[in-house]
């Protein structure tokens, strides 16, 4: 079975990192051939992957036509899109007569903006298959849109949840006494990741600890780096905050390893890739409960749940890290956190088309 898998770039994200997993564990399956196509690319040292096709780049109407004619030419057994200009290209194709089977693979639980929301609510419906990489993509997003169309939909749907691969990282031991705290989140810069809460939990544990805090920012800008460099600039955190850019998949470990904490204050997820990668490295991890990540975890067992309130997420994590038994006992819960098979769910799910 050959699979075609459309994507929007090779950057960091949570799309590039379940492609890259995927592919990592298809390579070497005889009956299936896992191939990744980009619009664009990035940066050599940048890449979360790299992508075995790279159109002419994300907003070029080139790269519309060279997957147009990449699909015509090599008619895959499925095509797989992930986020909304894949799609926007899967739909196309379809209303141009291709019978490839198609399948849109959706990775929140929320449409970003108003073309997102344009383009998924056509072609969800038109699909052949719909993935979902979270019981909240599912519920919260696929089955209402589902349920409205007045389309007749051909559509079925699958749970495809990612199983994330641990980064590397050192002994979860508890910060020294007198060290300062030192958190990491990574992904992109994106509104709905809401880091101006992460800032204002960093500047209560400032304030609460006499050994200071530190953050650490990984990922590409997703649209929001100006307001949370002027966020920065108004807790007056310059000196506390580093915007490591985006990274590959090494230089992310070390970030990890070199981190006590993974912070994570979305306003929405779906499956929460970033997160769920921490919690299988055994980080202690504090998080906003939403997406998948509020079924998954336990608030004080495996994780600590942000309510909103910064100064009492503050106060509960030093808390923490002045126990290190108890800090230790989650490091270790948090890595039993597991969800299920990708690669098999992915498979069996595309299967069933092709």
């Amino acid at each position: 079975m050959r699979i075609l898998h459309l994507i929007h770039s090779t950057h960091v994200g949570g799309v590039e990192a379940a492609a890259a997993h995927l592919r990592e564990q298809l390579t070497g399956r005889g009956r299936v051939q896992y191939r990744i196509a980009a619009f664009a690319a990035a940066d050599p040292g940048r890449a979360a992957l790299r992508a075995d096709i790279v159109a002419a780049g994300l907003n070029s109407p080139l790269s519309v036509l060279q997957i147009l004619r990449l699909l015509r030419r090599e008619t895959p057994d499925m095509l797989v899109t992930s986020l909304w200009r894949s799609v926007a290209v899967g739909a196309l194709a379809r209303l141009l007569g291709g019978r490839t089977p198609w399948a849109i693979w959706v990775h929140n639980s929320h449409f970003t903006h108003p073309l997102d929301a344009l383009v998924h609510r056509w072609a969800l419906p038109r699909a052949d298959l719909v993935l979902c990489d979270s019981i909240a993509a599912r519920e919260r997003l696929v089955v209402p849109v589902l349920s409205r169309t007045r389309t007749r939909t051909r559509a079925s749907v699958a749970l495809v949840r990612p199983d994330a691969a641990p980064l590397p990282t050192r002994t979860a031991e508890a910060p020294a006494p007198l060290a300062p705290l030192r958190l990491v989140t990574w992904g992109r810069i994106a509104a709905q990741k809401r880091l101006d809460q992460a800032l204002e939990i960093l500047a209560q544990l400032r304030a609460q600890s006499s050994t200071g805090a530190h953050l650490t920012v990984v990922g590409p800008d997703g649209g929001a780096l100006a307001p949370l460099l002027a966020e920065i600039a108004r807790l007056d955190l310059a000196e506390a905050v580093t915007l490591a850019g985006p990274a590959r998949r090494p230089e992310l470990a070390r970030a990890a390893a070199d981190a006590d904490v993974f912070i994570q204050t979305s306003a929405y997820e779906g499956y929460a890739m970033a997160a769920h990668e921490a919690l299988a490295a055994g980080m202690i991890c504090l998080i906003t409960p939403v997406g998948d990540l509020g079924a998954d975890t336990c608030d004080g067992r495996d994780a600590l749940h942000h309510d909103g309130d910064a100064a009492r997420s503050a106060a509960r994590l030093l808390a923490l890290a002045r126990d290190p038994e108890a800090w230790a006992e989650m490091s270790r819960r948090a890595r039993a956190v597991r969800t299920t098979s990708m690669s098999e769910d992915f498979v069996a799910a595309c299967e069933v088309l092709a």
